[in-house]
């Protein structure tokens, strides 16, 4: 074969492979381009616009979680947050509101057992027969107790027991059951009783009305 066959021959296989070579760099442009095209679908830019929006629908998120638990826990008027720290627990607890009567003093009334609506009624002046069990409020110790024994007999109103007692017994009737929470100023107030009930306790009574005459 001639010398200008081959030299052509040569040609001819250098612009197949440069032909060959554009086509793959093109196919890997085209697979680069649709790869880009696929991350910008899943994962779209956010315009400045957007991003701020983002930004503040979150903030929202949060403002409205502060809201919920403002709503949960209320603030406290200066009046609630003037209360003794047993009074106010004794307020938001959560016994049975409308069972519950509580004085300006601190002085805690709860129903937990009603009697017969026609029974005989504890006033003041009156002769009253009670079972009842005394502890101190803050430790639960029992001090005083005649359940099991004979009934504690008093006029009622007569000063003849702690104030605590005169006031919350008043208007039970026989076979009611009152849980009376005590303040010190109704109680044993900066001296105490003994060696069982400390200076300035609060005390914590059951007592239930057995008989009135």
């Amino acid at each position: 074969m001639c010398r200008s066959c081959n030299t052509k021959l040569d040609q001819l296989a250098d612009e197949k492979q440069s032909e060959e070579k554009k086509i793959k760099r093109k196919k890997k442009k085209s697979k680069a381009q649709e790869n880009e095209g696929a991350a910008n679908t899943k994962v779209p830019h956010l315009s400045l616009k957007e991003k701020n929006g983002s930004h503040l629908g979150k903030k929202s998120k949060t403002q409205e979680n502060a809201g919920v638990a403002s709503m949960e826990l209320p603030h406290l008027s200066m009046k609630e947050k003037s209360e003794s720290h047993l009074e106010a627990r004794y307020r938001y607890s959560d016994v049975d509101s409308s069972r519950v009567r509580m004085m300006s003093n601190g002085l805690a009334i709860e129903e937990l057992i009603t009697g017969k609506p026609d029974g005989k009624v504890a006033c003041q002046g009156k002769k009253v027969s009670v079972l009842y069990t005394g502890k101190l409020k803050e430790s639960g110790q029992i001090f005083d107790s005649n359940i099991g024994g004979p009934s504690f007999k008093f006029r009622l109103g007569a000063g003849k027991v702690i104030k605590g007692w005169d006031v919350g017994l008043d208007g039970m009737r026989v076979g009611d059951k009152r849980r009376l929470i005590i303040p010190p100023s109704m109680g044993y107030g900066n001296e105490g009783a003994g060696e069982s009930i400390p200076p300035n306790s609060w005390l914590e009574f059951e007592v239930e009305l057995v008989g009135a005459r």
